[in-house]
């Protein structure tokens, strides 16, 4: 192997455990603040800016993912790359991209020719979502279940410690590139 070929690798495995952090964050900071909002203990403005940060943060994550697949599909290794390959296909048919793009980086819909209401914000999570947001970030993380392939953070995981082993590649390394 070459210095490219293990500077590209290591590169995929630092994307990956990005993604891997975006999702743990964002889902257990929406579930942790969700709790203390039911509970009492948190204010409705208080947790409509929560979940507004945890979804930015999730779409970003989940976006990532997306543009790791164009960029380094090569390196999925033939038996994690239908599930990955799937996975993919799905959040691009749920327009994410444009949620992306129109809500969670940008204020301006170039098509609508302006900033999207608020009820168009979430028309398209939930679109997102499956209409089913509480199974959605499930599906993304499950403390208490994260088995490959059920979701989305064992899906990543897996990958990147599949990439580690082939290419005796330790967790050190990766972060002190």
């Amino acid at each position: 192997m070459t210095d490219t070929d293990r500077n590209s690798i290591l590169d995929a495995i630092y994307v990956l455990n990005d993604i891997f952090d975006y999702l743990v964050a964002g889902t257990m900071v929406f579930d942790r603040y969700q709790m203390k909002y039911e509970s009492g203990e948190f204010s409705q403005p208080g947790i409509v800016a929560v979940q507004k940060m945890c979804v930015s943060h999730l779409i970003l994550g989940l976006s990532k993912l997306v543009e790791f697949w164009e960029y380094y599909h090569h390196l999925v290794p033939d038996e994690l790359r239908p599930e990955v390959k799937a996975t993919v296909s799905k959040l691009r048919s749920r327009d994410l991209k444009h949620f992306r793009n129109t809500v969670v980086a940008h204020i301006w819909d170039k098509k609508l020719k302006r900033t999207r209401s608020q009820f168009e914000a979430i028309d398209q999570l939930n679109r997102i979502s499956d209409d089913n947001p509480k199974a959605f970030l499930s599906w993304l993380n499950n403390p208490s279940g994260n088995v490959y392939p059920k979701n989305l953070v064992s899906i990543v995981e897996t990958l990147r410690d599949r990439l580690r082993e082939e290419h005796n590649i330790s967790a050190e390394e990766v972060f002190n590139r």
